[in-house]
């Protein structure tokens, strides 16, 4: 038994909302629970790899908020919060297909198809992207191709890599945009599939939800 792609979206627009609303232990634990789930669910070298690259770009943005003028205190917690709804939205990639969102998105939050698919789409090439990139600079490192020297050197020694990714993706697009039109693709292309209903499960996990936003006010409510 598993919980279906709707309960899931609801799960993580609930904790983008959580970790505004939650004290900051609380939202720790949710951190904490989120990689215990994300290992789980998915323990490979890309898994680790993106956990790596979070956890490299969240301390670049604690230090440039306080090269800012920001306390410790908040560029720290404004990094946990921007952790939290990443590694949140990771889970969600890693535990549901990309179809079950796209037709969640559809059936139940009566988004437009056309985003849905434009949504979908971008998250599905994402991994194609980067092993062209890849494929891209061991071929351009075989023709003489080199990073080094000054910052305007590199930046300019990239269009060598640059530019052969966008000329593949534009490629690609336009060969996705044939096959949808072709394959008659519409509204009805995600009415064809089996409806998403929920399970008791799912019910459970949406009044935990529902508990779990209600705290802030009931917690407040104590105090006073």
């Amino acid at each position: 038994m598993r919980i279906t792609a709707f309960t899931q979206l609801i799960l993580v627009l609930a904790v983008t909302a959580w970790v505004f609303l939650l004290p900051v232990p609380m939202v720790a634990t949710i951190l904490a629970l989120e990689l215990v789930l994300l290992l789980y669910i998915k323990h490979d070298r890309m898994t680790m790899a993106a956990i790596g690259a979070l956890t490299v770009f969240t301390g670049m943005m604690i230090v440039l908020q306080l090269l800012f003028g920001s306390s410790l205190y908040v560029s720290l917690t404004g990094g946990l919060r921007m952790f939290v709804m990443t590694t949140a939205f990771l889970c969600l990639l890693a535990a549901t297909k990309i179809q079950d969102i796209a037709q969640a998105l559809v059936e139940k939050f009566h988004l437009p198809c056309e985003y849905a698919f434009m949504l979908t789409t971008a998250l599905r090439f994402v991994p194609d992207f980067l092993t062209d990139s890849q494929t891209t600079l061991d071929a351009q490192s075989c023709r003489g191709y080199s990073n080094r020297g000054n910052v305007l050197k590199r930046l300019y020694s990239y269009l060598a890599v640059v530019k052969p990714l966008v000329m593949r993706a534009v490629a690609k697009s336009d060969t996705l945009a044939l096959s949808m039109e072709l394959k008659g693709f519409g509204a009805n292309t995600y009415k064809n599939m089996a409806p998403q209903s929920l399970g008791l499960l799912d019910y459970v996990v949406l009044m935990l939800i529902i508990l779990m936003s209600c705290y802030p006010w009931w917690h407040k409510m104590y105090e006073d």
